[in-house]
């Protein structure tokens, strides 16, 4: 019974980072800080399109604490609670055609862990253009950091029931715990009620 709950012998299964990882990713986003202020700032791109792109990346990574961060911030943009479900179901029939492209690249790009077919590349720029391809970019790596971090966050704690990632590292993901344990055990354990206050009203409308 015991090693049922536990699942001793089962790795943590998300996408999390290293020292060498960590500092690989944010040396491209260093590097490029002019078009991260660029992506930002672009009038092409609203930020209900950059939550969208964000929701797809998020979906892919399986980041807890960004899809209930980005949820809330998407809702605030614009997008409803329908559009929501479907995107991080990569359901990308209700996008719009200036967009549809796009979400699909973001899956994509994130799926093959950032080594996307080259004709994927040429397709988005060839729809885009060169520099809101580049922004479109930006943004995918932007969010995969934050997932990242989050999924290192719960891979140190799932060290605990016996589940490491397979590629991990303890130390690294100490000091992601250690610096993010102030505000992601408080935002979790919030989200948990919210959860649990929503099944609570939906088992009750379903006796009814």
């Amino acid at each position: 019974m015991r090693n049922k709950i536990i699942e001793y012998g089962k790795y943590f299964s998300k996408r999390t980072f290293t020292f060498r990882t960590f500092y690989k990713a944010n040396k491209v986003i260093m590097q490029n800080r002019k078009i991260v202020r660029r992506a930002m700032r672009s009038e092409k791109i609203s930020e209900a399109f950059r939550e969208r792109i964000m929701l797809v990346v998020t979906a892919v990574n399986g980041c807890r604490y960004c899809a209930w961060g980005h949820t809330d911030w998407a809702k605030k943009a614009g997008c409803n609670e329908e559009e929501i479900k479907e995107l991080m179901k990569f359901n990308f029939n209700i996008s719009s055609e200036e967009e549809s492209l796009a979400l699909m690249f973001a899956q994509h790009f994130t799926e093959t862990e950032e080594n996307p077919q080259k004709e994927a590349l040429e397709q988005l720029i060839d729809f885009y253009g060169e520099e809101e391809a580049e922004n479109i970019l930006i943004i995918i790596r932007m969010i995969s950091i934050g997932n990242l971090l989050g999924n290192t966050f719960d891979a140190f704690l799932s060290r605990f029931i016996g589940k490491p990632p397979e590629k991990g590292s303890i130390i690294f993901e100490f000091f992601v715990f250690l610096f993010s344990f102030p505000f992601l055990i408080p935002y979790r354990i919030k989200k948990d009620r919210e959860e649990r206050k929503k099944k609570r009203r939906k088992n009750n409308e379903n006796r009814k």
